[in-house]
């Protein structure tokens, strides 16, 4: 490792801490994605619309989404709904293995700091991650909080937590400035793997879900496994591990 000590590379870490450099990772930016996601699809031709959602159902097929009271018909629907997609599927009698997961994550600015050449820090003291961006920004993360429901507060408890996690890392950090909180749930599966495929008993229906906390490294390529079920194409992987109308315990 000629990169120096882990001070060199990331100045707020405890001194005492010994660490491998692995080049070749990057940092990604959630909101930053999901624009450039959204801008693409518009230029390739979707539409995005809101509003109230629910499938609509003829039979044993899934004929498309009714929005707003307005049916769209569909020859295939992909539901992508994040941990909201158990809400969507079970008035079909569908129940996937999913629920949602809190996650607090806490944004520190650091004024004094050049922060883009930052590594991205991954302990193995605690599951807890610090991800430098280059506007003195360093975003510490990320609770884990089972259980939570649809819950979205930010919580005491979880600041605390994920500070006095984040703390432990980089103590010198505690002159950082707390200048924002974000709350995301994840969508959870008790087997910890995801929901990918067509349920047996319904046509004309793709789930993909239950990615959990990574979704923005895997949630791409799980949209593209489901743009080959859509066109008819085989996939490149077998889906057998994945359906969601598996037996979950």
């Amino acid at each position: 490792m000629d990169k120096g000590g882990p001070r060199e590379l990331f100045p707020y870490l405890d001194s005492r801490l010994a660490g491998i450099y692995l080049s070749g990772a990057a940092r990604l930016s959630g909101e930053s994605i999901r624009t450039a996601l959204l801008g693409a699809a518009t230029q390739a031709g979707a539409r995005k619309l809101s509003g109230v959602a629910e499938l609509e159902r003829s039979g044993d097929s899934v004929v498309g989404v009714r929005l707003n009271g307005d049916l769209l018909p569909a020859d295939s629907v992909i539901v992508a709904g994040g941990a909201w997609s158990a809400n969507l599927c079970r008035p079909l009698g569908l129940e996937l293995g999913l629920e949602p997961q809190r996650g607090q994550i806490l944004h520190l600015k650091v004024e004094e700091s050049t922060t883009g050449a930052w590594p991205v820090i991954v302990p193995v003291l605690n599951d807890y991650y610090l991800l430098a961006f280059r506007d003195s920004r360093v975003v510490v993360g990320a609770t884990r909080e089972t259980g939570s429901g649809f819950d979205c507060r930010v919580t005491a408890g979880g600041v605390e937590e994920v500070l006095r996690e984040g703390l432990a890392i980089a103590p010198d950090l505690a002159k950082a400035t707390l200048s924002e909180v974000r709350v995301g749930l994840r969508p959870m599966t008790k087997d910890g793997l995801p929901l990918i495929g067509r349920p047996a008993r319904l046509h004309g229906l793709i789930v993909t879900t239950g990615m959990g906390r990574y979704g923005l490294t895997t949630g791409p390529y799980a949209g593209r496994l489901a743009a080959q079920l859509v066109t008819g194409k085989p996939t490149e992987i077998d889906l057998t591990p994945y359906k969601p109308d598996r037996q979950i315990r």
